[in-house]
């Protein structure tokens, strides 16, 4: 049996993802599509623009049969973390034989080679890597830097987070021996940093967002001007949740209290939180200090090696107090599989999960009480999921839906019906 995996983030789900999810069923022979979803908070380090189980209907809308939720702790990580916890969750199904994945370039095999080189780390590549690191630069950077001559001329591959992504897929897949046959899909359409609505190319979801947040004033409108680009599933998932008051969720709703945050947190507190070290908490504390946004806050405190994106991930990870002790936790692995949603034929592989699975399978919250006693881990990453949901469901524009533990009030979701 051929059962694709998917790590995605759908924010939203548009016709770039169909034709990628498309690509690999037809390349896979694939009998079934399984995904590893992001919850509320990102890898970028924003909150989706509409809910996890929202973004689950939208893939089971489109060809995915099941939805496993990626923990907060992996899905507001970077790329490595992110990668790791993806394939744990695909690993450890027992029942996935593709990871698929896309990629700027229509010739991968370079990607495996530096794939092979990160996953080895050789004592000279190590000893590049830092002298890189010293420079100033920032990881992604500073690897690029580290590539041994014979690959110098690839450093452009790792200028893509799409490239970027898949080559830490094949990093983690070779370092952790897994079984899982690599599946690149060639992108199609824009790129992924791409900003520019075109007309007959496919954008990328970044460009769908901007054009949210531009014309926030008039989501129904917005929704109307985007329905060339996607799915008429995905444009009523979002007109749905426009109504219920749930949508559209922006990164400007987080300003007041991660400002206060900013300025409430004790150095000692902010060097608490995870991938903050080397005295830049005392940056962070003085800035908050003299800022008036969040825009300038992240002007300010961008550097060579703290770029923007990984200060975004700085500022969720503050949100959600996530601490290096709570980091200790993924040393150990994704301890349960949280259902987000199904189709028919999902349900069908959820039987052969439950089969060959060693993971218990939560598809209420209320089923997960059975399994707290005396599992420290499974509480951590449970009890961080809560609070990213709790601290989520206040950016719903209306007030009276920003209910908490919505973990334990929501069930999976099926596809929606058109």
């Amino acid at each position: 049996m051929n059962v694709i995996g998917i790590i995605a983030e759908y924010n939203p789900f548009h016709y770039g993802h169909r034709y990628h999810l498309q690509e690999a069923r037809k390349k896979a022979k694939a009998d079934g599509v399984l995904c590893v979803l992001s919850g509320n908070f990102l890898q970028r380090g924003e909150p989706a623009l509409c809910d996890k189980w929202a973004r689950a209907q939208m893939a089971l809308s489109q060809g995915v049969d099941l939805v496993f939720e990626l923990p907060a702790l992996y899905a507001t990580r970077s790329a490595y973390w992110f990668a790791r916890g993806g394939i744990e969750i695909l690993t450890k199904t027992g029942i996935v034989s593709h990871l698929a994945f896309g990629i700027e370039s229509s010739t991968p095999s370079p990607l495996f080679a530096i794939a092979q080189l990160l996953a080895e780390e050789p004592e000279s590549y190590r000893v590049r890597l830092k002298h890189a690191l010293r420079k100033g630069l920032s990881f992604p950077q500073a690897r690029a830097q580290a590539l041994p001559p014979e690959l110098t001329h690839q450093q452009q591959l790792l200028r893509s987070p799409n490239n970027i992504l898949a080559l830490t897929y094949l990093q983690v897949l070779r370092e952790q021996n897994s079984s899982l046959i690599p599946l690149p899909i060639t992108r199609k359409g824009a790129g992924y940093l791409d900003t520019a609505l075109k007309k007959e190319t496919l954008p990328s979801a970044t460009a769908i967002r901007k054009y949210f947040t531009e014309h926030s004033t008039d989501f129904k409108a917005a929704l109307s001007a985007l329905k060339e680009y996607l799915p008429e599933t995905t444009l009523k998932i979002l007109e749905e949740q426009y109504l219920a008051g749930k949508a559209p969720v922006s990164w400007s709703a987080l300003a007041p209290p991660l400002l206060t945050l900013l300025r409430r947190t004790t150095q000692n507190e902010l060097r608490q939180i995870i991938e903050v070290s080397e005295g830049l908490e005392n940056r962070i504390f003085k800035i908050a200090q003299q800022v008036t946004s969040l825009e300038d806050f992240l002007l300010c405190l961008k550097t060579k090696r703290y770029p923007a994106t990984r200060l975004q991930r700085f500022l969720i990870h503050l949100l959600l107090n996530y601490t290096k002790e709570e980091e200790k936790c993924l040393s150990n692995g994704v301890p349960y599989l949280h259902l987000l949603g199904y189709t028919s034929r999902g349900q069908q592989l959820l039987q052969e999960i439950k089969k060959r699975s060693t993971l218990p399978l939560i598809t209420k919250g209320a089923h997960i009480k059975k399994y707290l006693p005396n599992n420290a881990v499974l509480q951590s990453f449970w009890d961080f999921e809560i609070r990213a949901t709790n601290l989520y469901s206040p950016l719903y524009p209306r007030p009276s839906v920003r209910l908490g533990n919505l973990d334990y009030r929501q069930n999976p979701v099926k596809p929606l019906d058109i």
